[in-house]
């Protein structure tokens, strides 16, 4: 079997997880909320705002800072966001742990 079969594997077996099917559920529910999309988006564009003036050596604007604090509140009250940050975490330490599994085995490997 190749290393891509492998993978495919792999991929499929997370998919099995119920860390995976919650943060998949949780994306759905986000896109039947037209509320929380609305506050994702105006904090992806205050935020691309900041990181520009940034990147540009301009003065940041204390106007998109306290926006960008005042939706990152919003954000944290929003039950939909919530969860899906949520479920978000809970699948990362799935993969984290995934990674972590192929580095110790392949760093065994090398000590052999």
């Amino acid at each position: 079997m190749s290393i891509s079969e492998k993978a495919m594997e792999l991929a499929e077996e997370i998919k099995q997880t119920q860390e995976y099917e919650d943060l998949k559920s949780a994306e759905a529910k986000l896109k039947l909320d037209p509320a929380a999309q609305d506050l994702i988006n105006d904090f992806q564009q205050k935020q691309e705002q900041l990181q520009t003036a940034q990147q540009s050596g301009e003065a940041v604007d204390q106007n998109v800072v306290q926006s960008l604090q005042s939706l990152q509140g919003q954000m944290q009250e929003n039950e939909t966001i919530k969860n899906l940050m949520e479920a978000q975490q809970q699948f990362d330490q799935v993969m984290k742990q995934v990674n972590e599994t192929v580095t110790q085995a392949l760093s065994s490997e090398e000590s052999e």
